[in-house]
């Protein structure tokens, strides 16, 4: 990997979401800084992946191109990133004027920033470097050396179709055939465009789609789901991080030894997550369990609720499997909440959560 795409990937799959994530923090309430941060990182990943989906879907019903695209695209993420910024530095100068107030209620201003800073256990600190250096390992090892097509290998055909030819699913993958309807090779293209939401990244960041897909996507994408898997383990175990670098390390063992078929999460997050279904399976759905629990625990569950709408955008972009599924999810966990709750406005929001989902499958199925 080249420098310039090392810095690319960084900060596409890092910092911008990150960036665009931290409005969601602020908006959530998140203070606690290494919660902050894996926060805004998944919940920025799943603002980028609806907000594609949003911008594509429409743009290749109506036989558009890849830049024109990618550049209505660039500007939703820029727009994001200075709002974003702007909430940041007004929540700075707020915290400055809070900090000046305090300090002048005393007689010399000295001591009024007390941080007790407790320090972390000896097993927290091994449990933490040991579960990094495991997502790390497997991170590495598929980027690093698989780099087969044994499945979907169409994908791939497509992203290189469109970055080369500047169009969105026109040219047949497996004949090169000019294609003269708007639906991709197969329906599923149209309402799932995980492919050309790799192809923006390969032509933006002047890659080869192959290489981008197989050797760069897969280091970033493993990172995010285990940024969310350790948000998991956080509230599977009341915020110790000492129980969350433990959950995170049984589950990268369980991982590590799954390939007991092509069928596993472990097939799924270290064999094919170059995949939108693969994606799909190891941080999609998981996030949407992640998202139910806050909603059915937190008593602020309404700033939760918005987040069902993205990851339900989200999801609908990377598989029609994601479609289905994300629905299905929703209808089933809505009624689980009226059972527990008899909130008739809770339950609808959470519905509504699926009508993108529904549209989407409607178009899919005619």
């Amino acid at each position: 990997m080249s420098c310039k795409s090392l810095l690319y990937m960084v900060g596409m799959f890092v910092f911008v979401p990150v960036w665009i994530g931290l409005l969601w923090t602020d908006f959530l309430k998140i203070r606690e800084r290494a919660s902050q941060l894996l926060h805004a990182w998944v919940l920025g990943f799943a603002t980028m992946l609806a907000a594609a989906q949003l911008v594509l879907v429409p743009f290749v019903m109506m036989q558009k191109t890849l830049t024109q695209a990618l550049l209505l695209w660039r500007i939703i993420l820029q727009i994001l990133a200075v709002l974003s910024f702007v909430i940041w530095l007004g929540r700075r100068a707020g915290t400055a004027e809070t900090v000046a107030d305090a300090a002048a209620g005393t007689a010399d201003g000295a001591g009024v920033q007390k941080k007790v800073c407790g320090k972390a256990g000896t097993w927290t600190i091994v449990f933490g470097i040991l579960v990094a250096v495991l997502i790390l390992l497997q991170a590495y090892i598929p980027a690093r050396y698989e780099h087969s097509d044994d499945d979907d290998s169409r994908f791939v055909a497509e992203e290189v179709s469109a970055v080369v030819h500047d169009t969105m699913y026109r040219e047949d993958p497996i004949t090169a055939d000019y294609m003269y309807w708007d639906t991709g090779e197969v329906r599923k293209d149209l309402t799932s465009p995980w492919a050309m939401f790799v192809a923006m990244h390969a032509k933006e960041g002047n890659m080869a789609p192959a290489a981008l897909s197989h050797a760069y996507l897969p280091f970033f994408l493993i990172l995010i789901c285990y940024a969310l898997y350790l948000l998991i383990g956080q509230v599977l175990f009341g915020g110790d991080w000492e129980k969350t670098f433990l959950f995170g390390i049984v589950l990268s063992v369980l991982h590590l030894a799954g390939y007991t078929s092509t069928h596993t999460l472990a097939s799924m997050l270290l064999l094919r997550i170059w995949q939108g279904k693969a994606v799909c399976a190891s941080f999609a759905l998981p996030l949407f369990f992640y998202l139910f629990y806050q909603i059915m625990k937190k008593e602020a569950w309404k700033r939760w609720i918005p987040l069902l709408y993205v990851a339900g955008v989200g999801t609908c972009m990377l598989s029609g499997i994601g479609i289905v599924t994300a629905s299905v999810l929703l209808a089933v966990y809505g009624v689980l909440d009226f059972c527990y709750y008899r909130n008739w406005r809770k339950t609808l929001a959470i519905w509504l959560a699926a009508v993108p989902c529904v549209i989407f499958l409607g178009y899919y199925l005619m």
